[in-house]
């Protein structure tokens, strides 16, 4: 989780990626909380592998979360917490940006001065238009590995200091670790996230394991199982492009990268996480995979 301490890693380590490198050149920014999307802290990485994050963003149905990860970095387990807070949240980061003009501070140089493989620190913006659209102007990202000044890094850690008070105020519930599953082909990786019913577990359960791959019809991916999978309680699929699927009467478990529809003995499984893979999966030749799954451990 944010601590306090994770605040020392400010102006050492390896540089991040920049989201918004070149966001705001020459722009006079006043900021809003009203238009302010979404606040995020990482810091972590280096020899340990650990790291940990806190995120504040509006969803699409309005509401406000904070999001707090940390992953382990001896066995790469991700905990947490989720909250729901009020809008007025954003009205403080806001004035952080405001008071120390975070812009400014995201657009220093590179620092001669990095420690290859310790821990970094970044804080981003993300801010919208008046219509809702994307601001590229006024959303940027800070790394702790530019020459910051001393006024940057105070408002740096007033960030991560607002982000960890607001944890501290709210009540949360612990975040749960999806199980996942991996199917790999041809060395390409694709991800699933699992639902929690038995069918889901039963297969995570029993990874990881090698199958063949096979083309049915012009919208399913295929392979078979050795024993069926437990489907009490399990819900049934809608045959949606995207999502993983066991048909009971044949003992298989089926991706569909095309609408299919629903079928008696059709569970749904999970889903894949990006969309963008859809068509990538459906276009994968028949043939050997390696099947993987993440399972939390308690």
């Amino acid at each position: 989780m944010l601590t306090r301490r994770s605040f020392a890693a400010l102006g050492l380590g390896a540089g991040l990626m920049g989201l918004f490198g070149l966001a705001g050149c020459g722009k006079n920014v006043v900021y809003e909380g009203r238009l302010i999307k979404s606040v995020l802290y990482t810091s972590g990485g280096g020899m340990t592998g650990g790291g940990e994050s806190s995120e504040l963003r509006r969803q699409k149905d309005g509401t406000v979360t904070l999001s707090t990860r940390g992953r382990e970095w001896h066995n790469s387990r991700e905990t947490g917490m989720d909250y729901v807070v009020d809008e007025s949240a954003f009205e403080r980061f806001a004035q952080i940006a405001n008071d120390y003009n975070l812009l400014k501070a995201s657009k220093r140089k590179e620092s001669d001065l990095i420690v290859l493989d310790a821990p970094t620190s970044s804080i981003s913006f993300t801010v919208t238009k008046e219509d809702g659209s994307y601001d590229l102007d006024a959303s940027f990202r800070i790394r702790s590995t530019l020459e910051l000044t001393d006024r940057d890094r105070e408002g740096f850690r007033e960030v991560a200091t607002a982000l960890a008070e607001l944890a501290a105020a709210s009540e949360g519930v612990p975040y749960v670790e999806p199980v996942t599953l991996t199917i790999v082909v041809s060395g390409v990786q694709y991800r699933f996230t699992l639902n929690d019913s038995p069918a889901a577990l039963d297969l995570a359960g029993r990874c990881p394991f090698d199958t063949e791959i096979e083309d049915y019809s012009d919208n399913e991916k295929i392979f078979y199982l050795d024993d069926p999978l437990d489907t009490s309680d399990t819900p049934l699929a809608t045959g949606a492009a995207g999502t993983l699927c066991y048909f009971e009467p044949w003992n298989d478990v089926v991706f569909f990268y095309k609408d299919g529809e629903p079928y008696d003995g059709l569970y749904e499984l999970g889903r894949i996480d990006a969309d963008y893979a859809i068509a990538f999966f459906g276009e994968v030749e028949p043939g050997a995979a390696s099947v993987w799954s993440t399972v939390p451990q308690d």
